[in-house]
């Protein structure tokens, strides 16, 4: 599929977020160029590009791996398959970046904002091979509203971070999507999951102290030896879920409103 088919397929999402979040495309070019970003990963390792206005560029495939891009605005930015394995990314506005295939492992992601980025093609036959890659990523204080099903989150740091379904009641249709994924040991303290979906996730050993899970799709979860203490599990939906030696369940509040805890394995 053609970059420009795939973002065809993307519109109706990109449409909502400037209608309902107001997230709408920075005005002008991008400051840099590919071939001036290019030229910056093989001056010098790592390449400084903090605070860069990168957006909208085609950076696919190429290797940030350690790179600086604190702060850098990578709005709209194509970064299918790219390396950024170790990068600096905190504060970065990935706003409608495609980020298929991308390696984010051991990346600083804390404080980034991340409004409904491309993380597959949608015709993909095999999603988790499509997924990006949070791998021990630290996003800490995060700002998320996205599907990032079936990718790789084990050991992430996502405390503090916000997932929720977002500032109206007009963005219940687009909430964020984690099902599938792999966030064995991941760190969701005090992370607001509000709503999101978490479906089938492998949480085993996560630490959601104080997380805000109400209303969260835990349907299939595994949360064998997870931490929910103080954790708000009000119309949480655990169908089938996991709960086995699961630390601080009692001390969960809304734990009378859970839907179909009588069907969770405990």
């Amino acid at each position: 599929m053609k970059p420009s088919e795939r973002r065809r397929t993307r519109i109706p999402l990109a449409l909502a977020a400037v209608l309902v979040l107001g997230t709408v495309a920075p005005a002008g070019a991008a400051s840099v160029t590919v071939r001036q970003v290019i030229a910056a990963l093989r001056a010098g390792h790592p390449a400084d590009l903090a605070g860069q206005d990168l957006s909208r560029l085609d950076l696919a495939e190429l290797d940030f791996s350690g790179a600086n891009l604190a702060a850098a605005n990578l709005f709209g930015a194509d970064l299918t398959g790219a390396n950024l394995a170790g990068a600096n990314l905190a504060g970065a506005d990935l706003d409608r970046a495609i980020i298929i295939r991308a390696d984010f492992s051991g990346a600083n992601l804390s404080g980034a904002r991340m409004f409904l980025p491309a993380a597959s093609t949608l015709l993909g036959e095999n999603p988790a091979a499509e997924a990006p890659r949070f791998r021990g990523a630290n996003l800490s204080g995060a700002h998320l509203l996205a599907h990032l099903g079936n990718g790789d989150w084990t050991g992430a740091n996502l405390a503090g971070a916000h997932l929720e379904l977002g500032r109206t009641q007009f963005l219940a249709a687009l909430r964020s999507d984690l099902g599938g994924c792999r966030m064995a040991g991941a760190n969701l303290e005090g992370a607001d999951l509000s709503g999101v979906r978490l479906a089938f996730a492998d949480l085993r050993g996560a630490k959601l102290a104080r997380a805000n899970l109400e209303g969260a799709d835990l349907s299939g979860a595994r949360l064998d030896g997870a931490d929910l203490r103080g954790a708000a599990l009000a119309r949480a939906d655990v169908h089938g879920a996991s709960l086995r030696d699961v630390a601080g369940l009692d001390q969960a509040t809304g734990l009378d409103r859970v839907r179909n805890l009588d069907l969770a394995e405990r």
